[in-house]
């Protein structure tokens, strides 16, 4: 007979599913969360669902923003002669770090992998083609 109390159960079921957390993980995390003094576990509940209600995918790069189209897409410092593109939005993140890109970005979340049956048509690639053509 298991004891676990569901919302536990239900909380290590939900975070296992996150890419990188194992089982393992998620129930040291969610142990830590019960555990935890103060607010995190409702500030983590909060920031979650703020994330969920504030943000989208740009309609030109596909990139992460607030507001469509994204400060990026958006800016006239840009050169818009280079589309830089790349796999997920913590590429932008990692290259706008550097502070030395001045293009564009198109963002494709994923690659083409015949073995997990993503082909083009699972990624942003019309999208990048139709915006090329323009």
């Amino acid at each position: 007979m298991d004891t676990t109390p569901q919302p536990v159960l239900r909380l290590i079921e939900a975070l296992s599913r996150l890419p990188g957390i194992g089982p393992k993980s998620a129930s040291r995390l969610t142990y830590y969360l019960i555990r935890s003094q103060g607010d995190e576990a409702i500030e983590l509940s909060d920031a979650l669902k703020e994330l969920r209600e504030r943000t989208q995918f740009c309609s030109i790069c596909f990139n992460i923003t607030e507001h469509s189209p994204c400060p990026i897409c958006l800016s006239d410092e840009r050169d818009r002669s280079v589309i830089c593109v790349v796999e997920e939005p913590l590429d932008v993140l990692a290259i706008e770090r550097t502070r030395e890109y001045k293009g564009l970005y198109h963002v494709l979340h994923g690659v083409i992998s015949p073995m997990d049956g993503i082909g083009p048509e699972d990624l942003r690639i019309r999208e990048l083609i139709d915006r090329v053509a323009e």
